[in-house]
């Protein structure tokens, strides 16, 4: 249901959530309405290179074309996992949904090799192109009728069909036996051995505040998140939650998954309806559970040992920013993007191998940040209608975006098939604490969890290193310079608030040759990178 809220407006997913007592009244889905429409579709199909397509040229100071490359439009193609088990990478939990029910308890699970087949029909922006359930007014019987068109239509195209069956109480009276799944005493019997008695439940509640994907759910929908959390935790099976909803029971789901990296033994659950007369009287949840007790114990002591070695060394009594930096620079200095990394819907790909995609990088993110007190969730969305996973940074008091996966030149040059030719920084730090207006130029975020919007450059990456321009001040220019041979960087970065001041940059240090005045030694030869749509000028020093 996460997934397919999103073929409704922002206004209308706010509605379901608030009608069904999930989200707070004051909540809104705040993107909705700035939300940049995707048009560079285009330009690039998922063959081609994703993320910033930078032009490289070289200048002479002899000789130099006016204006070449710098009109090639960036090309921000979608997050192409290569995952041969996910059309839709970062879609692969909210596929892992209720739309069907186990035939009993044990026998179905939704899981890679299955469900994730048919990604491409549950993408959390699939429908923004489908105008059928969209109108002037919200109609929450044309909304309903649509969304179960769409679920029969994914069960026809995945093999889902027929997975679901209720459990009906026979005519033997089965709910007077407290060893029977229709008898409230054996249900409460086995949530109290759980840890999920009403006062266990309240505890729990405390322990989750300040989580973010928590703190956007009503009572009744923090009851359901920390039932889910508890069965998984605990690896249960078959244990009845307080909902009688499947929508509901996924959309909770998937706030659980949003706010909880560590639970990477577990790729998607089922659920089994009792019915008692043909009326729906319970819902049991389970986990689909991918590593026995010992290996995940085996696989915990791997990744705690990772953690620690990453850790000793973090900036742990700097502001948040520096931390966010040092997380960001840790795991792209030893991860490589690998679309075949076993593992990479979840941490142990980074941990245990040092190879993964978005959302394993996502994930990893959001565990290390957390460990050391800077709040983290993992966001879903799409670019250029690929699945993609980054996170939501809750920094030095304010929110911002920070995606990992594309900070990393090897998923450049993953993309770009290894082409040489391209010269990129070894870490590109344009997504490091970034405002929802930039992540916008590229990412469309999902509509399943309702986000801030993120408007402050105090902890922007270039705004911290002195690298943003919002003027073309050429003495604070000279000063970059100065600033990058001294420290032996490879290359001087200028970011520009404007397109205006981009241009003006590009025409004076490009076309006019005035980088020769910057450039220290005898080099005759400037080679350059240039990333339009983010108003980034790169020049190389050596």
């Amino acid at each position: 249901m996460a997934a397919v809220l999103a073929g409704c407006e922002g206004d209308a997913v706010s509605e379901f959530f608030k009608n069904n007592n999930l989200m707070n009244s004051d909540d809104t889905f705040g993107f909705a309405k700035d939300k940049k429409e995707n048009d560079d579709s285009d330009k690039a199909d998922e063959e081609n290179t994703e993320g910033f397509e930078q032009s490289n040229d070289t200048i002479t100071a002899a000789d130099i074309e006016a204006n070449a490359g710098f009109n090639q439009e960036t090309s921000d193609a979608g997050d192409f996992e290569g995952d041969s088990s996910n059309s839709g990478e970062s879609d692969s939990e909210n596929d892992n949904s209720g739309n069907a029910a186990t035939e009993n308890s044990d026998s179905v699970a939704f899981n890679a090799d299955g469900s994730d087949s048919g990604n491409s029909g549950l993408g959390a922006s699939d429908a923004e192109g489908d105008d059928s359930s969209h109108s002037g007014t919200f109609d929450p019987d044309k909304v309903n009728k649509a969304i179960d068109d769409l679920i029969s239509e994914i069960e026809r195209e995945t093999g889902r069909t027929g997975r679901r069956r209720d459990v009906e109480e026979n005519d033997g009276g089965q709910g007077d036996d407290s060893t029977t799944y229709f008898s409230d005493t054996f249900q409460q019997a086995q949530k109290e051995a759980l840890g999920l008695s009403i006062v266990d439940i309240e505890g729990l509640k405390r322990s989750q505040q300040g989580k973010y994907a928590f703190e956007h759910l009503t009572d009744e929908g923090k009851t359901l998140y920390v039932e889910i959390m508890r069965i998984i935790e605990k690896r249960a099976e078959d244990i009845v939650v307080s909902t009688l909803d499947e929508e509901v029971l996924d959309v909770v789901c998937q706030f659980v998954l949003a706010d909880h990296p560590e639970f990477f033994y577990m790729d998607g659950y089922t659920y089994t309806r009792y019915t008692v007369a043909g009326v729906l009287k319970k819902i049991s949840f389970t986990g689909n559970y991918i590593y026995g007790p010992e290996e995940i114990a085996a696989r915990q002591q791997k990744i705690d040992a990772y953690v620690n070695t990453c850790l000793a060394g973090a900036p742990l009594y700097d502001d948040d920013y520096a931390k966010v930096k040092y997380v960001y620079d840790y795991l792209i200095s030893n991860t490589e993007y690998d679309a075949e990394a076993p593992d990479n819907q979840n941490i142990c790909s980074v941990f245990l191998y040092g190879k993964s995609v978005c959302q394993g990088y996502a994930k990893a993110t959001q565990y290390l940040l957390n460990k050391i007190g800077v709040p983290t969730t993992m966001v879903t969305g799409k670019v250029n209608g690929v699945g993609h996973a980054w996170n939501l940074v809750y920094a030095d008091g304010e929110y911002t975006y920070v995606d990992t996966t594309w900070g990393d030149s090897s998923y450049q040059k993953y993309e770009s098939g290894g082409a040489e030719s391209q010269k990129l920084p070894l870490i590109n730090y344009t997504y490091l604490c970034c405002t929802t207006q930039d992540i916008s130029r590229t990412h469309t975020i999902a509509e399943t969890l309702p986000m801030p919007d993120c408007t402050s450059m105090r902890n922007n990456y270039y705004v911290r290193e002195g690298e943003y321009f919002t003027e073309n001040d050429m003495n604070a220019l000279g000063s970059l310079f100065s600033r990058r041979y001294a420290d032996g960087s490879n290359n001087v970065t200028i970011k520009c608030s404007t397109r205006a001041v981009y241009d003006e940059f590009i025409k004076r240090l490009i076309t006019d040759q005035e980088v020769f005045g910057y450039i220290e030694g005898s080099n005759n030869t400037v080679s350059y990178t240039t990333f339009d749509e983010q108003y980034i000028l790169i020049i190389w020093l050596y």
